[in-house]
């Protein structure tokens, strides 16, 4: 396993284990929002850029904060590991492997379909923070913004699963050293109310 993989890991592990003590802390409004969690996993691969060959695996964890209508509302934590090269102007290829974590809030508008099928469309940002600078060329810090169509299975009253289609753009923002990248790819969801 690459050392990477081991980090991410590491924090993987991490996040579970305070993700019961979270859900026992949360107030409870009546309806449990605040002791529903989810935990998303991406693979992404490269588009749109043929300079930029970045792949990423990343886990986010998510607690619902709030609702208004089928809009939801939740806060999170970002954790991932992105693998690839970017090539310069002048035509060399430079290693852009590294790995990440930050806060993240996300947007969900969700509709019944049919009983159990709902469909939805979700919009993330996340404050990334790597451990060096990434991809080469940036800074050891960007955002990832992320949206896209998910269609979930509400299995009961405490668990949905949820697969979607997921594009992404990660940059940092500022005007100099800012190699942004793009991707695509599948997401898979799990959420559970404690």
């Amino acid at each position: 396993m690459r050392k990477d993989m081991r980090r991410l890991a590491a924090v993987l592990i991490g996040v579970a284990a305070i993700l019961p003590a979270g859900a026992a802390m949360a107030e409870d409004n009546g309806n449990n929002m605040r002791n529903t969690w989810e935990i998303q996993y991406d693979s992404m691969h490269p588009c749109i850029f043929n300079d930029r060959h970045i792949s990423n695996d990343t886990v986010h964890v998510y607690q619902k904060m709030g609702q208004r209508g089928t809009i939801s509302w939740y806060r999170g934590l970002t954790v991932t590991d992105n693998h690839g090269t970017l090539t310069d102007d002048d035509k060399v290829k430079r290693n852009s492997d590294a790995w990440g974590a930050g806060p993240s809030v996300m947007g969900r508008y969700e509709h019944e379909l049919t009983g159990k099928l709902y469909g939805g469309l979700d919009a993330t940002g996340t404050l990334m923070f790597y451990n060096k600078a990434f991809p080469a060329g940036g800074r050891g810090y960007g955002f990832m913004w992320r949206t896209g169509p998910r269609l979930t299975w509400k299995s009961g009253e405490k668990d949905s699963f949820s697969v979607g289609y997921t594009i992404m753009h990660c940059s940092n923002g500022m005007k100099s050293r800012n190699p942004g990248y793009n991707g695509n790819g599948l997401t898979v969801v799990w959420s559970h109310q404690f």
